[in-house]
């Protein structure tokens, strides 16, 4: 009988505990949310709504950044070419290495070297930008500097450089877990139809893990888009127009952290700043839903077959 009494009481108490789980991770999940939608309105109102924000959005990415010339010339074409170069360089890099590091920690490995590897890369991504940035000054700036005879080491191919190491981990931790995942749960099966592993990795794994490959490369892009500090320590930090991988550019996070601190509060400079930054996060944020769709139809296409 006593049993019996203390069952439901039992019952109630883990009820009681699973909804306070759910509200926590409901109000978790909305803290997120609204966080994200004030970040996107305040950028919205800080970049001058109504007040010839559509001529902004142009200049955004047209023009040349002159806020001393009279009149001034507030265009940020070189920031967001420099920006594109940057990346492109580090994703071309960052890519391959990072693919081949996640497919040789997944299977190629043996265990007592995976055990080293895995906290390798996590050290690797906890490092701070600002070292980054110092290893590249004291290394790849007098390098290019000696080596291709330039008047600056600096460079938006030594900025790319540091920039495909700081991504390297995120794109290696992220495609090795998609690679882990798929021969965990095909590989049995696909050998036991006699099938080669070259054959297996092309034509099943490969495939499997292209979700989880595109979530990689997404990963490091975002990380790639968003560095600020070591990429304003190596492009060069100039308002330039670059016409090649070895001219000095100036990436859009540099560019709003060096004018920001020195910028009237609701100047045309000001607001300008503020449409860069807004621009830049709707750019990530329309990048990661692509990718979102993207793999949704890579999934179906994938089951349905």
């Amino acid at each position: 009988m006593q049993g019996q009494q203390d069952h439901p009481s039992g019952h109630d108490s883990q009820s009681s505990r699973d909804r306070i789980v759910r509200f926590l991770c409901l109000l978790a999940l909305i803290s997120g949310v609204g966080i994200l939608i004030l970040t996107i309105v305040y950028l919205f109102i800080e970049s001058g709504i109504g007040k010839g924000f559509l001529l902004r959005a142009l200049h955004c990415f047209t023009g040349e950044w002159r806020p001393l010339a009279t009149p001034p010339q507030l265009g940020m074409a070189h920031a967001w070419v420099s920006t594109a170069m940057i990346t492109g360089i580090a994703l071309a890099i960052s890519l391959p290495i990072g693919f081949g590091i996640g497919l040789f920690t997944s299977e190629i490995a043996p265990p007592f070297v995976r055990r080293i590897l895995t906290p390798a890369l996590e050290l690797l991504a906890g490092i701070p930008a600002v070292v980054y940035g110092f290893f590249g000054a004291v290394t790849l700036v007098k390098w290019f500097e000696v080596g291709f005879q330039l008047s600056s080491g600096e460079t938006i191919l030594g900025a790319g450089i540091v920039l495909s190491v700081m991504m390297l981990p995120f794109v290696a931790s992220t495609s090795g877990e998609a690679f882990r995942a798929a021969f965990q749960e095909y590989r049995e099966s696909v050998l036991a139809l006699g099938v080669d592993q070259i054959t297996m990795f092309r034509r099943v794994i490969l495939i499997r893990a292209f979700p989880g490959l595109i979530a990689a490369a997404v990963l490091g892009l975002a990380r790639g888009l968003g560095e600020t500090l070591a990429v304003l320590m190596l492009s060069g930090n100039t308002t330039a127009f670059p016409d090649s991988l070895l001219s000095r550019g100036q990436p859009i996070t540099a560019l709003l952290a060096t004018e920001i601190g020195e910028t009237a509060v609701n100047s045309e400079k000001y607001h300008m700043l503020f449409t860069g930054a807004l621009f830049l996060m709707l750019l990530v944020l329309m990048l990661n839903l692509a990718i979102s769709i993207l793999k949704k139809r890579v999934y179906r296409g994938l089951y349905a077959s």
